[in-house]
């Protein structure tokens, strides 16, 4: 594979997983089996069960008010569940470590106006390696989208962390 595309662009090779066909020939959901945050802390939580996986699990903040919220772990799925927290649709939150509580970073701004927030596939914090959601209730990106359609949604807006001048 070159490096470059015939209009001299550089190729950028796919960092999520195809999706699997089972035997039918269906697709199977792509599923989340770790992630983590900027401290390399892993946010699956195995007392949380969504659809029969293992949950993401964040700790949230509006204003004063705490909580944190479980996520399902298959990319698609909005499904949510919150704990100790009342969320309700339009809100901003804010998503945190539930370990350490440090603030996830941003990868991109939002369409919506809010932020796609960043969980990484690796304790390294590589934003090549990562999968995201938006802090905002209800927005259409508020589940998880994994590595590559993350990047496609900005990549053509120059909006992703550290490309500027680069797309």
């Amino acid at each position: 594979m070159s490096r470059f595309t015939s209009k001299g662009m550089w190729r950028i090779p796919g960092t999520g997983k195809k999706k699997k066909k089972d035997k039918a020939g269906t697709e199977e959901p792509m599923i989340v089996k770790q992630c983590f945050c900027p401290n390399g802390h892993n946010l699956i939580n195995p007392k949380v069960n969504v659809q029969g996986h293992h949950g993401i699990l964040l700790k949230v903040k509006r204003g004063k008010d705490e909580g944190f919220v479980a996520l399902s772990p298959v990319c698609g799925d909005k499904s949510k569940y919150t704990i100790d927290i009342e969320l309700h649709e339009g809100e901003v939150i804010e998503m945190l470590c539930p370990k350490c509580n440090v603030p996830l970073p941003i990868y991109a701004p939002c369409d919506c106006g809010a932020d796609m927030i960043t969980l990484f596939r690796d304790k390294h914090g590589n934003f090549c390696n990562c999968i995201g959601i938006c802090n905002r209730v209800g927005c259409s990106h508020s589940e998880i989208k994994w590595g590559t359609e993350l990047f496609n949604l900005y990549r053509r807006k120059g909006e992703i962390r550290g490309t500027e001048g680069y797309i």
